[in-house]
Order: C-alpha cells, then sequence, then structure tokens
C-alpha cells in the first residue's frame, strides 16, 4: 500500500528554509563578463565538460596549487615512510628497537607496555592534525589561484591571452592568471582556510582526547563532552567551510567577508544533504589512502596529486555556482523587479507639496 506523503511536515521545512533564505545578503556576482546563457545540462555534465575541455587548463593550475599544499603532503609521506609507531617510540625516546605491530596500530618493548605505547601513538596524531591544520592555511594561496581559475571556467570567461610561436593561437596564461588570483584574493582565503585549519585542529584533538581518555582505562565526563564537542565543530565549520570559499572569488567586494559568512552558514543549514552529499564526493578518494597496499597507495596517491586539488576545488566552485544561481541571484532579482516597481509607483503618485484648485495671485503693489 502507497503512502501518503507528509505534506504537514513538507510544509513545514519549506517555511524553514524560506525564513533562512530571507535572511540573506543580496548582491551581484563579480562577473568581469556579461553572463552567458543557462547551461544546457545538468551540474554534474556541467562538472565533467568543463574539466575535459580544460583539462590542460586544470593540470596547470594544480601543479600551481601544489606548491602550497607541500606542508600537508609533507607530514603524510613523512608518516607513511617512519610509520606512526616508529615515530611514537622517537617521541617517547625508546632507544631499544621494539617489536611493531603495525597492523594492530600497537607495538611491544622491553621498556614500556602497551598502553603506554598506544598513548605514545596519540601523540603522533595530535601533531599530525596540528601540522595539517597548519598547512591548511597555508593552501589557502594555492586556493585563491586555483579557486579563481576554476570560476573564471565555470562562468564560461576569457583569460589572458599569448601568441603561439608555432600555431599564431591565443593561448591562454594560466599560470599569470593563476598568481593574478592569489594576488587578488589571498587575504580573505588566508582567513576563511586558516580559520578553518584551527577548527579542524581543535576539533580532531578533542576527539584524540577521548580515544586518550578511553585507553587509560575509561573516559570521564570532560573527555566524553570533548568528544561531543569535537564532533560538532566538525560537522558545522566543515560544510561552511565548503560553502564559504567559492563566495570569496564569486562575490568580491560585492559582499563583505561577514555577509559571505553569513550565506555560507544559511546555505549549510537550508541544504544540509546536498552540502554533505558534494563534501563526501568531493573528500571520499582521499580515504583511498588509508588502504594498506603498498602498490595502491602509491597509484592512489599520484592520481590525487595530479588531479586532486582540481577535483575538489573545481566541485566546490560548480555546487557553489549552483547555489548562487538557483537561490541568491534569483532573490537579488527578485528583490530589484520589487524595488523597480516600487519606485514607479512612488513617482505615479501626486506631490504632498502640490495643493489642488486654482491658483491665486497676489496683486502687485504700485
Amino acid at each position: 500500500m502507497a503512502t501518503k506523503p507528509n505534506t504537514k511536515q513538507e510544509s513545514k521545512v519549506s517555511q524553514f528554509k524560506l525564513k533562512l533564505l530571507a535572511g540573506m545578503a543580496l548582491a551581484p556576482e563579480a562577473r568581469n563578463e556579461e553572463k552567458k546563457p543557462p547551461y544546457p545540462a545538468g551540474r554534474f555534465k556541467r562538472f565533467f565538460d568543463t574539466y575535459k575541455a580544460n583539462s590542460p587548463h586544470f593540470m596547470t593550475a594544480n601543479a600551481l596549487a601544489l606548491i602550497f599544499a607541500l606542508p600537508i603532503l609533507a607530514i603524510i609521506v613523512l608518516i607513511s615512510a617512519i610509520g606512526t609507531e616508529n615515530l611514537a617510540y622517537m617521541l617517547a625516546g625508546v632507544t631499544d628497537k621494539p617489536y611493531v605491530m603495525g597492523n594492530f596500530g600497537i607495538g611491544l618493548s622491553s621498556s614500556m607496555s602497551i598502553n603506554e605505547a598506544r598513548l605514545y601513538l596519540l601523540d603522533v596524531y595530535r601533531l599530525m592534525f596540528l601540522g595539517i591544520g597548519i598547512g591548511i592555511a597555508v593552501l589557502s594561496f594555492g586556493a585563491a589561484g586555483h579557486v579563481y581559475i576554476s570560476t573564471k571556467l565555470i562562468w564560461g570567461e576569457s583569460f589572458l591571452t599569448k601568441k603561439d610561436k608555432k600555431t599564431g593561437a591565443d593561448v591562454p596564461r594560466i599560470a599569470t592568471e593563476f598568481f593574478r588570483g592569489v594576488k587578488k584574493y589571498w587575504r580573505e582565503m588566508l582567513i576563511v582556510f586558516a580559520s578553518y585549519g584551527v577548527f579542524f585542529a581543535g576539533g580532531t584533538n578533542l576527539i584524540v582526547e577521548f580515544v586518550n581518555g578511553v585507553w587509560s582505562g575509561g573516559a570521564n565526563v570532560g573527555q566524553w563532552f570533548a568528544l561531543f564537542i569535537g564532533i560538532i565543530v566538525l560537522l558545522t565549520t566543515t560544510p561552511i567551510f565548503f560553502n564559504l570559499v567559492p563566495q570569496v572569488v564569486s562575490y568580491h567586494k560585492t559582499l563583505t567577508l561577514a555577509e559571505k559568512i553569513k550565506n555560507a552558514c544559511i546555505y549549510s543549514a537550508a541544504f544540509v544533504i546536498p552540502t554533505y552529499m558534494m563534501i563526501v564526493l568531493a573528500f571520499a578518494p582521499f580515504a583511498l589512502l588509508a588502504i594498506d597496499t603498498p602498490i595502491v597507495t602509491i597509484i592512489i596517491g599520484m592520481l590525487l596529486i595530479v588531479f586532486g586539488l582540481t577535483y575538489v576545488f573545481l566541485i566546490m566552485v560548480n555546487y557553489g555556482d549552483h547555489n548562487s544561481e538557483n537561490v541568491l541571484q534569483t532573490l537579488y532579482e527578485n528583490m530589484r523587479t520589487d524595488l523597480s516597481r516600487q519606485n514607479r509607483r512612488e513617482k505615479k503618485k501626486p506631490d504632498a507639496k502640490q495643493t489642488s484648485g486654482p491658483v491665486k495671485y497676489k496683486k502687485k503693489k504700485k
């Protein structure tokens, strides 16, 4: 038997979204050229078509952005090369070579117990998450250039070009445009990425603190509270960060940073499921690095190095442009229409200062 849709619940959800969207800061997009006609296909096809048509440009942008991802890559390579357990023993100052049980995540030696070894492992994870948080802030410079290029390609805008000596064709100067984006957007992008880096490092370390309590014999109330806060911090700041990054470029100087943050919060609250779907789609491939097979890890790592940043930033920009086109710009155009109608009505109203009836003239004194 088919179930009837719960229209009351759907109407409540719609009213909630409308109330949220009514509070958005409205402004035009910071386009350099006239807006192109709507894309005939859907957003997923636009993602693949844009990448397919501009893959050399994206590879150049990815390579340049990768320079600013080197701190994060260095942390991952260091931990992969040395091993989590060996780094834990180095922090502990253990000189005797221990018997490392990498598959179980614990180590044994004559100088420490199993629990001590496990707790030192957590110190490695604390340092790793802290280092990644700092690396996220450094990555902001690469993001400024790459998101700028991705936005122009999604919008269909033109680039600076130079003549090819052999063919005489106009070749886009992607490297020049990349660093133009870095110069133009690095300040706001640094604030956004550094702030998220702090929340990421703080949230993950709060979760590690809970694990520390469990491995020490039982988590106390404070450590359970740390787990709760850590999860909440990550679950709330990640979608806001995801929705905010594209706006740094697409609403440059048309909205303040505070207004962009406000809009990102509204997007995250009004479109929870679509936002998390895009986040999972963007970052799921990086989880494949956890596969404990050297050949597979190397292959996946190389693919992510070549395409990874482009993949993430293009998903961010494409999703951000979808929200901008269907929500913010629609509301902005509606606001402009309402204002123009109001202005026309006010022009039609008679002037309050004018008086009706015949005009009386004073006689001049002779």
